[in-house]
């Protein structure tokens, strides 16, 4: 896998996805959403003004700010690989990419965000599982289905809450 192009964009709110139809134009496409070709541009990675028909576009809304991460895809990259190098799972790239009308290939743009910030817990020596539970209002159920690969042990980062 070749080296991680990741991007932040912080003056974008957020990203809609378009699916670029036959005979489009990033000039009528920017005139659709109200933004700028550059900008169509800059969030998609292109250094000309070809697209291709069933190519998906980021559109930008630049009216106020978040946090996105983008990533553009090398030749070979799996999910699996971009999953577990963004620390994401399959719902979270799902979330904000098409995935069933995706064919992975390289120079491709992925928003790679996850959809919920968990809360992670430092384990600490003597940390009993009782407490944990009790101190944060968890049923044995819930922590187990949060941290089903995790180890109650000291040093171990486990997650309370999702």
């Amino acid at each position: 896998m070749g080296d991680l192009k990741v991007c932040n964009y912080n003056n974008y709110k957020s990203l809609t996805q378009y699916i670029v139809k036959q005979n489009d134009s990033l000039y009528m496409i920017a005139k659709l959403f109200n933004v700028s070709v550059d900008d169509l541009k800059s969030v998609n990675h292109l250094v000309s003004n070809t697209i291709y028909p069933n190519q998906i576009l980021f559109i930008p809304n630049t009216n106020n700010s978040c946090n996105k991460n983008t990533y553009v895809t090398n030749s070979g990259d799996s999910l699996k690989d971009i999953i577990n190098k963004f620390g994401l799972n399959l719902d979270d790239l799902n979330e904000y990419n098409d995935l069933d009308k995706l064919k992975l290939e390289g120079n491709q743009l992925l928003l790679v965000e996850k959809r919920h910030s968990d809360k992670i817990y430092e384990c600490s020596y003597g940390d009993k599982i009782e407490d944990i539970l009790s101190k944060y209002n968890l049923s044995p159920l819930e922590f187990l289905k949060l941290n089903e690969n995790n180890i109650l042990k000291n040093g171990n980062k486990i997650i309370i809450s999702q």
